[in-house]
């Protein structure tokens, strides 16, 4: 059967509408008025605010999206436990990254790793880009701490195939990079991990940890030690 094309009857802007402010919400979009609502992002602050993080326990997966990550997560690692690298490393990103500045207390999505009022350490440019070094360095580290053979590694770029592969010598671990149409399906594997090591700036990596955080799984995050 074909997909139906939607019509939308019009576009409105909500930037200054947030779902926390439920009467102003309501008045700008009654259910009357917009009966169905397709909204291209969340209607709230960017990045996520820390008071509001409980509510990612509200955030439902569809069934055709969790089966889809299930599948790869069978075939790839039969039930074998394995560890979640997410390595932004882009152009953009890059970019991003050289802004930092000693000054700044908070960047993007950085509360996941430093806390909300900067009590665990500052923003550092190794935590935005981390060198390949200290990639290699903790992932090593974890392997060998969780005695994980399997590593699945998610990416807007460079998924470091190679060196991962390289530095893990000897250790008899898998490195794989599924590159999925959908980012949906790397948030679902990467929250599945046995171990996750994200990007403490990365939105991307501040939902998974968010995630996790509700499973009880554990986090880790490049360029960043835990006091």
């Amino acid at each position: 059967m074909s997909a139906k094309k939607l019509q939308f009857s019009v576009v409105s802007l909500y930037s200054q509408v947030h779902w926390d402010n439920i009467k102003q919400f309501n008045e700008t979009f009654s259910r009357i008025e917009y009966p169905v609502i397709a909204l291209k992002g969340a209607p709230a602050p960017y990045p996520m605010r820390v008071d509001d993080w409980p509510l990612q326990r509200y955030m439902v997966w569809s069934d055709r999206l969790m089966e889809e990550a299930q599948r790869h997560i069978t075939r790839l690692f039969k039930k074998e436990k394995y560890i979640g690298l997410h390595l932004r490393n882009g152009a953009d990103w890059e970019k991003a990254c050289s802004s930092i500045t000693p000054q700044y207390e908070h960047y993007m999505a950085s509360p996941q790793c430093l806390g909300k009022f900067t009590k665990k350490g500052t923003v550092t440019k190794n935590m935005c880009l981390p060198s390949a070094e200290e990639i290699l360095t903790l992932t090593r580290k974890i392997v060998k701490s969780t005695q994980t053979t399997n590593i699945y590694v998610a990416t807007d770029n460079n998924p470091m195939i190679a060196e991962l592969e390289q530095r893990l010598q000897g250790l008899k671990v898998k490195v794989v990079n599924l590159k999925p149409d959908l980012p949906q399906t790397d948030l679902i594997i990467l929250s599945q991990a046995h171990h996750f090591i994200g990007n403490c700036i990365s939105s991307f990596s501040a939902f998974v940890k968010r995630e996790r955080d509700i499973a009880g799984r554990p986090t880790s995050y490049f360029g960043f030690t835990k006091s």
